[in-house]
């Protein structure tokens, strides 16, 4: 025999308040209403009315659209509903009102009631929560593992994205446990692999050591880096930049401070080539061509001769008087210029000679003006920041 002791409804009408019951009852108190698994209670959320030979509930506020309503029947067996006295007559309505009582309760034993009548009862059944007769849920980790057999849980068992990766402990899964190829680009969701999940080896290959310096164009270090600027770090945890963490790693390469790069052109390290000889891993190198002033002196003796001899000839008794010298000839002294000659002469009356061979000692001093930095080249401002 088929029978009834509860329906459900899903909202269908927007604003929708009435949700008739299919089933019979003996009191509108023996109704029960669920609304999306949440018990009612009558006139505080909802009333019963009698529409025609129907029986609806009436909701005071309309539920949202695609709401589970569910109606059911929980008989009240506390008290029975006619009771005899010695003496009196048995009315057949009495008996059919008790056996009725009896009925439901019965046809109600197989489902979930909101009161401790029976012992099967909504809300929590320890590793189990009821909500309702359809809805029945295990809670998280009330099965243990030696309580499944092997394969129990299969691919058929899990919906997807049932498993998600916080559920998976470390190393639980080993490549012995996976199938050929089971693991491919489709199988890996955006982000779910980080380095951290990846082995020392593989993760050092795609991940700068410390104390790696780059260059970067931003104005402040990308996550994992410092700015190389001359700051201080700690032999261990502390605080730089505004970063905690523990620089032990970088200490052991830097020292105390960071290297400071701001502004500065970065040679490569001689390490015995000879190139740059003398030179320790992390030193400075101050410029050679800075502004500057160039001087020279030569100092030397430049000895010449130039023949610049020359003669007047003849030469007459008259010269003292009227003779006249010039350039590199001098007129003589020590004769008197008043004397003539006392009768005719015919001798020559001599030669005038001169020698003008000399020598010139040069001193030179030269100047060059300042020209400024000489050896710039073309360049771009980067930011240089050094992984911890």
């Amino acid at each position: 025999m088929t029978y009834s002791t509860e329906v459900s409804h899903t909202q269908t009408t927007t604003g929708n308040r009435d949700f008739s019951v299919t089933f019979p009852f003996l009191a509108t108190s023996d109704l029960k209403v669920q609304l999306n698994g949440v018990t009612k209670s009558l006139t505080t959320h909802y009333i019963i009315v009698q529409s025609g030979a129907n029986t609806v509930v009436n909701f005071n506020t309309a539920p949202a659209d695609n709401d589970t309503i569910r109606i059911f029947r929980d008989t009240d067996i506390d008290a029975i509903e006619a009771t005899y006295a010695a003496g009196s007559s048995i009315r057949a309505s009495d008996l059919n009102t008790n056996n009725t009582q009896l009925l439901y309760a019965a046809q109600e034993f197989g489902t979930l009631k909101t009161d401790n009548s029976v012992s099967f009862s909504l809300g929590n059944k320890g590793d189990v929560q009821i909500n309702s007769s359809t809805d029945w849920s295990i809670k998280s980790n009330a099965i243990d593992l030696a309580m499944m057999n092997d394969n129990s849980v299969g691919t058929n068992e899990l919906v997807n994205d049932s498993v998600t990766v916080d559920k998976v402990a470390n190393n639980a899964i080993t490549t012995d446990q996976l199938a050929s190829n089971a693991v491919d680009t489709n199988a890996i969701v955006d982000d779910a692999v980080t380095l951290a999940k990846l082995a020392a080896e593989v993760s050092t290959a795609f991940n700068n050591p410390v104390g790696t310096v780059i260059w970067y164009a931003g104005s402040s270090a990308p996550a994992g880096y410092l700015k190389a600027n001359g700051d201080a770090i700690a032999n261990g945890s502390g605080t730089t930049q505004s970063i905690t963490a523990d620089f032990s790693e970088l200490y052991a390469i830097v020292g105390s401070t960071l290297p400071d790069l701001r502004g500065e052109f970065i040679r490569g390290w001689d390490d015995g080539k000879g190139t740059d000889s003398g030179r320790a891993i992390k030193s400075t190198q101050t410029s050679t061509n800075q502004q500057h002033n160039h001087s020279a002196t030569s100092t030397g003796t430049v000895s010449t001769t130039t023949n610049l001899v020359g003669t007047a000839n003849p030469i007459s008794e008259g010269w003292g008087s009227d003779g006249v010298a010039s350039g590199i000839f001098s007129r003589q002294t020590g004769y008197s210029n008043n004397k003539t000659p006392g009768g005719p002469d015919t001798n020559d009356s001599g030669r005038l000679t001169v020698d003008a061979n000399h020598n010139h000692t040069t001193s030179i001093s030269t100047s060059i003006a300042n020209e400024g930095g000489e050896s710039r080249p073309r360049n771009m401002a980067l930011l240089a920041c050094i992984k911890y």
